[in-house]
């Protein structure tokens, strides 16, 4: 058993991790340049993870009172989660004006490449769907809270922020999908295959953009406080996912795409936000880079104790 699962656990790692070394590898050796990543990370957040989520979405049947209760879930758990974060960085003693970039980053998880992409390596077509819902909360969530987070008693246009969430095209792929999950609309075989093979660019697009964007200097520049994000992010609010999830009864394929994607690392759009809102964006640059690292072994480890446990 322990053998087993220790050799499925490094299966689900290593197609991330590899494609993630050859994105670095590409990108050092100007195999590709600067440009290529950023369209490369365009074409996946506008293109190529929205049809793999509609793809995903459009197959779910919501006849099950379960999708709704992970979705609340989900929820509940980012709110905890950044509350959580707001009083370690109080408590901690991090300095008043690198808070807000703290807790922005010990919360907001990459749930898009490296959560989705683990989750359709560990549980297939069904991960993925669930995985769909949970961006589907996680999205809107992470930019509405990150925006309150970052604000500074700033006055925020909130309205438009709601539009700028209302034109993500997350969240424009989701909506979309409904009427084809809700009705069960059957999609056309050559449309579907054309979508599928779309979408299948993301993992492999995705990842090697996150290799190509990684700084192994942010390692040697690691503070005090980058280590304590990590550990919050990590390890911390990861664990707390799972126990509570285990206390209101989720388990199997459920519980383990929760366990991955609220795993994940800090989401690269939280140096974007953090940047453009005037928080630390060195800190919060140290911790997509520190934490996208660790999280290849935590999220790994997760998993193995999750599937030894016979959870998943």
């Amino acid at each position: 058993m322990y053998w087993q699962s220790f050799v499925f656990t490094i299966q689900i790692i290593l197609p991330v991790c590899l494609l993630v070394v050859l994105g670095y590898y590409l990108r050092h050796r100007n195999i590709v340049d600067e440009h290529f990543i950023q369209v490369g990370s365009r074409l996946v957040f506008t293109l190529t993870l929205p049809v793999l989520m509609f793809m995903a979405i459009s197959k779910v049947r919501f006849e099950s009172s379960s999708h709704f209760g992970l979705m609340l879930f989900v929820a509940i758990i980012i709110l905890l989660s950044c509350l959580i974060s707001v009083i370690w960085a109080r408590a901690s003693g991090v300095k008043r004006e690198d808070q807000s970039a703290f807790v922005q980053a010990a919360f907001r998880s990459n749930l898009g490449i490296i959560g989705i992409s683990m989750v359709v390596y560990a549980f297939g077509d069904e991960g993925t769907r669930i995985g769909a819902l949970v961006l589907a909360v996680g999205v809107p969530m992470y930019n509405l809270l990150s925006v309150m987070v970052l604000a500074h008693g700033q006055s925020v246009n909130w309205s438009k922020q709601l539009l700028l969430i209302a034109k993500n095209p997350l969240i424009i792929s989701i909506a979309l999908a409904l009427p084809f999950s809700i009705w069960q609309i059957h999609i056309p075989g050559s449309v579907e295959s054309a979508l599928k093979s779309i979408g299948n660019m993301t993992l492999p697009l995705a990842l090697i953009g996150v290799g190509g964007t990684l700084d192994l200097s942010a390692l040697r520049a690691a503070n005090k406080t980058t280590i304590q994000i990590s550990l919050l992010k990590l390890i911390v609010l990861p664990a707390l996912s799972v126990v509570v999830a285990l206390l209101v009864g989720i388990r199997g394929v459920e519980l383990g795409v929760v366990a991955l994607m609220l795993g994940s690392p800090t989401a690269a759009a939280a140096f974007v936000m953090a940047s453009s809102m005037g928080a630390n964006r060195v800190l919060t640059a140290n911790a997509v880079a520190v934490t996208t690292l660790g999280s290849l072994v935590t999220m790994g480890g997760i998993f193995y104790v999750l599937r030894v446990t016979a959870l998943v």
